[in-house]
């Protein structure tokens, strides 16, 4: 076996330029790859953070939808309420009284 030597009486792999730049190589490689899964934690973070930044918005919308039609229901003698019932068919409360 040219590859190897002897060393106390167990074979060992002789040292060689190539397995210095294997060595370099994988720390490299091991570099990037946390560097691209650091990039990747922030950019799933930042998308969950705006997730729920609109799935507060909706919320708090869709709270707010119900008060103010029953503020302006409330407010408004005129209101004339609709409602459709199928294809070109409305339905109309709230002006029976009226001139």
């Amino acid at each position: 076996m040219a590859a190897a030597r002897q060393v106390g009486g167990s074979w060992a792999p002789r040292p060689s330029f190539g397995r210095g730049l294997g060595w370099l190589a994988a720390a490299v490689a091991w570099v990037v790859a946390g560097v691209a899964g650091l990039a990747l934690a922030a950019v799933l973070t930042t998308l969950l953070v705006i997730a729920g930044v609109v799935g507060a918005a909706v919320v708090a919308v869709t709270g707010a939808v119900p008060r103010a039609r029953s503020r302006r229901a409330a407010n408004d003698p005129n209101l004339i309420e609709a409602h459709h019932v199928g294809g070109h068919s409305w339905v109309a409360y709230g002006w029976d009284g009226q001139p």
